[in-house]
């Protein structure tokens, strides 16, 4: 595999890192907001399931899905985005 090949499986691993954390952070904040009463939070559970369908499918994205999708990523994990 050459060098360029193999930065970029990385950067894909990365960035995939970032959705699957985007994914549980989502999963998570549901959770919580369930036992608080919260009355939608069948949203953020359905946001979760296209990320992890996005993260399963990454390498096969285009490209500026990839930078939408990993730009609102961050936004969800905020200050803790690798």
């Amino acid at each position: 595999m050459h060098e360029q090949d193999r930065q970029r499986v990385e950067q894909d691993r990365a960035d995939r890192q970032v959705i699957e954390q985007a994914a549980e952070q989502l999963r998570t904040g549901a959770i919580q907001a369930a036992y608080g009463g919260l009355e939608h939070k069948h949203f953020a559970f359905a946001l979760a399931l296209v990320l992890d369908e996005l993260a399963r499918h990454w390498r096969d994205l285009e490209v500026q899905l990839r930078v939408t999708v990993l730009a609102g990523c961050r936004q969800i994990l905020g200050s803790s985005a690798p």
